[in-house]
């Protein structure tokens, strides 16, 4: 299951262990790549050592703390070193497409810069016994995505992810539930059917993944899965169906398509299923400020409370803007606002300064066009704000 970004991989890496079997690698604490495989390769060699084997799922996160990979690592089953000499050999065996590879390859690099010295491996592989890694227990498929693909698909490719735990802790308390082993089968082999339609839509097989999917009874489906079921459907232009999926509420499709910002996808959206949602939302990607603050009847979440804020600073009301920005708590925007403030001020100060070399009996014209080209950058400064 692959899916790369589409811009170049960031420094400032991270690795994300959510669910271990061992003690010393605690679950949701956020730790550097270097400490990740001074920690995993400490305990590969002490697991081996011992020959006790663990597993552990984890994250790779960006700056942003957004998860671009996710995988299972076999600690003591000598198939890898570390945390990145385990990612290098998964993705390594993986065969994919020249635009794949390449962001496959940028993302190791990546990885491979924040690893140590000492620990970082000459041919990208390592074997510490005999144990082969089709023997080796791995409970996850590793996933690189795109911004938009995350965007889109929200939690439910990460659901899936972790399918295997999902259904051993069901198992575990079914009997807690009265549920029977021939359901929990049944669970399991649809589960498994999903996310096999999933792989096939994330590798780039939308249609034979919407085939699948359409023969899957939609009650079955968890919320997370609805939307990337939904998500296809709007890929492949198939509104009618994706407003049938949400049960005829066309604002859960528009919002998703808005979110993307394709403008021409949420044009097409808007003339099948015209609302002051999608005409607020379309305004607002073509930039008509005017247009987008006209509208009402406007169902306001905290997204569209920003970009109204946003909207009124492009039409120079800081007060209105700040008005909008006060439904919400956005740092960020408060930020912009006050940003913009003053970006103001210091144009007006540099326009007063202009006006005054100006009306000087002798001027400096080397002052005035320094004050003027110093008033352009500041100017187009408040226009890329």
């Amino acid at each position: 299951m692959l899916i790369f970004r589409r811009k170049e991989w960031t420094n400032m890496l991270s690795v994300m262990f959510i669910k271990s079997e061992t003690k010393e690698l605690k679950p949701f604490q956020k730790l550097s790549i270097p400490e990740a495989c001074e920690i995993t390769e400490t305990l590969e060699t002490q697991y081996r050592r011992t020959r006790k084997k663990a597993h552990a799922d984890f994250f790779i996160l960006d700056e942003e703390d957004q998860e671009i990979y996710a995988g299972t690592l076999s600690i003591g089953s000598g198939h890898a070193r570390h945390v990145v000499n385990h990612i290098k050999k998964k993705l390594g065996s993986l065969k994919m497409d020249d635009i794949q590879e390449a962001r496959k390859r940028s993302f190791l690099e990546q990885l491979e810069k924040e690893v140590l010295d000492h620990l970082k491996t000459t041919d990208g592989s390592f074997s510490l016994g005999e144990e082969k890694e089709d023997d080796v227990q791995t409970t996850q498929t590793p996933v690189l995505s795109t911004r938009n693909r995350r965007l889109i698909y929200g939690g439910g490719i990460l659901s899936l992810l972790i399918l295997s735990a999902t259904c051993f802790s069901t198992i575990a308390t079914s009997q807690d539930r009265a549920e029977t082993i021939q359901d929990l089968q049944k669970q399991v082999k649809l589960e498994q059917k999903i996310t096999g339609t999933y792989e096939r839509a994330l590798l780039g097989d939308s249609q034979e993944a919407l085939k699948q999917l359409s023969s899957i009874d939609e009650q079955s489906l968890t919320k997370e899965q609805k939307n990337v079921y939904m998500s296809l459907l709007v890929d492949q232009k198939k509104y009618e169906k994706a407003v049938q999926l949400q049960r005829d509420h066309p604002e859960v499709v528009e919002s998703m398509i808005s979110k993307k910002g394709d403008v021409n996808e949420l044009k097409e959206f808007q003339q099948k299923f015209p609302s002051q949602n999608g005409a607020f939302d379309l305004a607002y990607h073509e930039q008509r400020w005017e247009d987008m603050m006209s509208r009402s009847g406007v169902g306001m979440t905290d997204k569209r409370y920003e970009m109204k804020a946003y909207g009124y600073l492009k039409l120079d009301k800081v007060k209105e803007a700040k008005e909008a920005a006060a439904h919400i708590q956005s740092q960020d925007l408060n930020q912009k606002i006050e940003t913009y403030e003053k970006t103001k001020k210091e144009i007006e100060e540099t326009k007063k300064q202009v006006e005054e070399e100006n009306k000087k009996d002798k001027k400096d014209e080397s002052k005035i066009k320094s004050l003027t080209d110093q008033q352009k950058k500041q100017e187009e400064a408040l226009k890329n704000l």
